[in-house]
Protein backbone atom coordinates (compact mmCIF):
# COMPACT_ATOMS: atom_id res chain seq x y z
CA UNK A 1 0.00 0.00 0.00
CA UNK A 2 1.12 3.22 -1.35
CA UNK A 3 -0.11 7.26 -0.45
CA UNK A 4 -0.26 9.29 -3.61
CA UNK A 5 -1.98 12.43 -3.89
CA UNK A 6 -4.42 12.30 -0.75
CA UNK A 7 -5.27 8.35 -1.49
CA UNK A 8 -3.94 4.82 -0.21
CA UNK A 9 -3.35 2.99 -3.75
CA UNK A 10 -2.84 -0.52 -3.67
CA UNK A 11 -1.48 -2.78 -6.03
CA UNK A 12 -4.52 -2.93 -8.43
CA UNK A 13 -4.77 0.58 -8.54
CA UNK A 14 -7.89 0.76 -6.20
CA UNK A 15 -7.55 3.75 -4.09
CA UNK A 16 -8.95 5.13 -0.76
CA UNK A 17 -9.09 8.96 0.03
CA UNK A 18 -6.59 9.45 2.90
CA UNK A 19 -9.13 12.34 4.44
CA UNK A 20 -11.65 9.60 4.87
CA UNK A 21 -9.70 6.56 5.36
CA UNK A 22 -6.93 5.53 7.67
CA UNK A 23 -4.14 3.10 6.51
CA UNK A 24 -5.41 0.06 8.48
CA UNK A 25 -9.01 0.74 7.34
CA UNK A 26 -7.74 1.67 3.39
CA UNK A 27 -5.15 -2.28 3.80
CA UNK A 28 -8.32 -3.93 5.24
CA UNK A 29 -10.70 -2.90 2.66
CA UNK A 30 -8.12 -3.77 -0.34
CA UNK A 31 -7.76 -7.57 0.97
CA UNK A 32 -11.60 -7.80 0.44
CA UNK A 33 -11.27 -7.16 -2.95
CA UNK A 34 -10.98 -9.71 -5.51
CA UNK A 35 -9.83 -8.98 -8.69
CA UNK A 36 -10.93 -5.69 -8.72
CA UNK A 37 -8.82 -2.77 -10.45
CA UNK A 38 -9.16 1.32 -10.51
CA UNK A 39 -11.62 1.29 -8.11
CA UNK A 40 -12.37 4.25 -5.16
CA UNK A 41 -13.19 3.74 -1.69
CA UNK A 42 -14.91 -0.28 -1.95
CA UNK A 43 -14.63 -2.98 0.10
CA UNK A 44 -15.85 -6.72 -0.63
CA UNK A 45 -15.91 -6.10 -3.93
CA UNK A 46 -15.04 -8.98 -6.77
CA UNK A 47 -14.19 -8.40 -10.34
CA UNK A 48 -15.32 -4.49 -10.45
CA UNK A 49 -13.34 -2.14 -12.52
CA UNK A 50 -13.17 1.88 -12.71
CA UNK A 51 -15.32 2.26 -9.81
CA UNK A 52 -14.88 5.93 -8.61
CA UNK A 53 -15.43 7.88 -5.51
CA UNK A 54 -17.57 5.27 -4.01
CA UNK A 55 -18.20 4.69 -0.50
CA UNK A 56 -19.15 2.28 1.69
CA UNK A 57 -20.00 0.15 -1.42
CA UNK A 58 -19.36 -4.11 -0.63
CA UNK A 59 -19.92 -7.07 -1.98
CA UNK A 60 -20.94 -5.95 -5.60
CA UNK A 61 -19.69 -8.05 -8.37
CA UNK A 62 -18.84 -7.00 -11.78
CA UNK A 63 -19.77 -3.46 -11.60
CA UNK A 64 -17.66 -1.01 -13.43
CA UNK A 65 -17.38 2.73 -14.60
CA UNK A 66 -19.68 3.71 -11.30
CA UNK A 67 -19.06 7.06 -10.07
CA UNK A 68 -20.09 8.86 -6.47
CA UNK A 69 -22.11 5.58 -5.76
CA UNK A 70 -22.40 5.17 -1.46
CA UNK A 71 -23.58 2.03 0.29
CA UNK A 72 -24.48 0.10 -2.23
CA UNK A 73 -24.59 -3.57 -1.50
CA UNK A 74 -24.87 -7.36 -3.17
CA UNK A 75 -25.21 -5.16 -6.70
CA UNK A 76 -23.95 -7.19 -9.94
CA UNK A 77 -23.01 -5.87 -13.36
CA UNK A 78 -24.18 -2.57 -12.97
CA UNK A 79 -22.34 0.19 -15.78
CA UNK A 80 -21.65 3.79 -15.30
CA UNK A 81 -23.89 4.18 -12.85
CA UNK A 82 -23.34 7.52 -11.06
CA UNK A 83 -24.69 8.82 -7.45
CA UNK A 84 -26.43 5.83 -6.47
CA UNK A 85 -27.65 5.31 -2.34
CA UNK A 86 -27.87 2.45 -0.80
CA UNK A 87 -28.95 0.40 -3.51
CA UNK A 88 -29.26 -3.38 -2.45
CA UNK A 89 -29.08 -6.86 -5.15
CA UNK A 90 -29.54 -4.25 -7.99
CA UNK A 91 -28.68 -5.92 -11.20
CA UNK A 92 -27.80 -5.27 -14.84
CA UNK A 93 -28.53 -1.50 -14.11
CA UNK A 94 -27.02 1.18 -16.93
CA UNK A 95 -26.27 4.84 -15.79
CA UNK A 96 -28.34 5.06 -13.26
CA UNK A 97 -28.19 8.48 -11.52
CA UNK A 98 -29.20 9.17 -8.04
CA UNK A 99 -30.91 5.86 -7.52
CA UNK A 100 -31.54 4.68 -3.86
CA UNK A 101 -33.14 1.32 -2.82
CA UNK A 102 -33.90 0.72 -6.49
CA UNK A 103 -33.20 -2.22 -9.11
CA UNK A 104 -34.35 0.17 -12.17
CA UNK A 105 -34.00 4.22 -12.57
CA UNK A 106 -36.68 5.80 -11.03
CA UNK A 107 -38.23 8.85 -12.27
CA UNK A 108 -36.49 11.67 -9.72
CA UNK A 109 -37.11 15.18 -8.69
CA UNK A 110 -34.17 16.92 -7.37
CA UNK A 111 -35.02 20.11 -4.69
CA UNK A 112 -33.08 23.47 -4.71
CA UNK A 113 -31.44 23.76 -2.13
CA UNK A 114 -33.55 23.88 1.06
CA UNK A 115 -33.79 24.27 5.41
CA UNK A 116 -31.36 24.70 7.57
CA UNK A 117 -28.83 22.25 6.42
CA UNK A 118 -29.44 24.35 2.89
CA UNK A 119 -29.23 20.46 1.07
CA UNK A 120 -31.23 19.70 -1.43
CA UNK A 121 -34.13 16.63 -0.96
CA UNK A 122 -34.40 14.15 -3.69
CA UNK A 123 -37.99 12.32 -4.51
CA UNK A 124 -37.62 9.20 -6.61
CA UNK A 125 -40.87 7.40 -7.75
CA UNK A 126 -41.99 4.14 -9.94
CA UNK A 127 -45.43 4.55 -9.40
CA UNK A 128 -48.16 6.74 -7.14
CA UNK A 129 -47.43 3.52 -4.87
CA UNK A 130 -43.73 3.48 -5.13
CA UNK A 131 -42.11 6.67 -3.75
CA UNK A 132 -39.42 7.32 -1.65
CA UNK A 133 -38.02 10.50 -0.70
CA UNK A 134 -34.38 11.05 0.16
CA UNK A 135 -33.82 14.24 2.57
CA UNK A 136 -30.15 14.13 4.91
CA UNK A 137 -30.70 11.35 7.39
CA UNK A 138 -34.29 10.64 6.45
CA UNK A 139 -35.54 8.13 3.90
CA UNK A 140 -39.13 7.13 3.45
CA UNK A 141 -42.44 7.92 1.81
CA UNK A 142 -44.30 11.26 1.40
CA UNK A 143 -46.35 10.75 4.03
CA UNK A 144 -43.79 9.95 6.27
CA UNK A 145 -41.62 12.88 5.16
CA UNK A 146 -44.73 15.48 5.71
CA UNK A 147 -44.78 14.22 9.31
CA UNK A 148 -41.01 14.18 9.50
CA UNK A 149 -40.93 17.93 8.19
CA UNK A 150 -43.96 18.88 10.28
CA UNK A 151 -42.42 17.78 14.01
CA UNK A 152 -38.53 19.13 12.65
CA UNK A 153 -39.99 22.51 11.27
CA UNK A 154 -42.75 23.33 13.31
CA UNK A 155 -42.81 27.17 13.85
CA UNK A 156 -39.80 27.63 11.85
CA UNK A 157 -39.08 29.18 9.04
CA UNK A 158 -38.35 26.06 6.96
CA UNK A 159 -42.09 24.91 7.23
CA UNK A 160 -43.53 26.17 4.26
CA UNK A 161 -40.73 25.91 1.56
CA UNK A 162 -40.80 21.62 2.50
CA UNK A 163 -44.90 22.03 1.83
CA UNK A 164 -44.55 22.90 -1.12
CA UNK A 165 -41.62 20.58 -2.27
CA UNK A 166 -44.49 18.13 -1.22
CA UNK A 167 -47.35 19.78 -2.77
CA UNK A 168 -45.09 19.36 -6.17
CA UNK A 169 -44.07 16.24 -5.77
CA UNK A 170 -48.00 14.97 -5.15
CA UNK A 171 -48.61 16.83 -8.75
CA UNK A 172 -45.45 15.30 -10.42
CA UNK A 173 -46.28 12.13 -9.40
CA UNK A 174 -50.08 12.09 -9.88
CA UNK A 175 -49.76 14.24 -13.21
CA UNK A 176 -47.43 11.20 -14.71
CA UNK A 177 -50.07 8.68 -13.57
Amino acid sequence: MKTENGYYLDENNNRWDCDLYTAEQAENNSKSLTKCSDCSGCSGCFGCSGCFDCSGCSGCFDCSDCSGCSGCFGCSGCFGCSGCFDCSGCSGCSRCSGCSDYKHNPQRYISPKLGNRNSQTQIYWTSSMDVQVVCGCFKGDLGDFENAIQTTHKNTVHLAPYLKLIELAHYMIDFQF
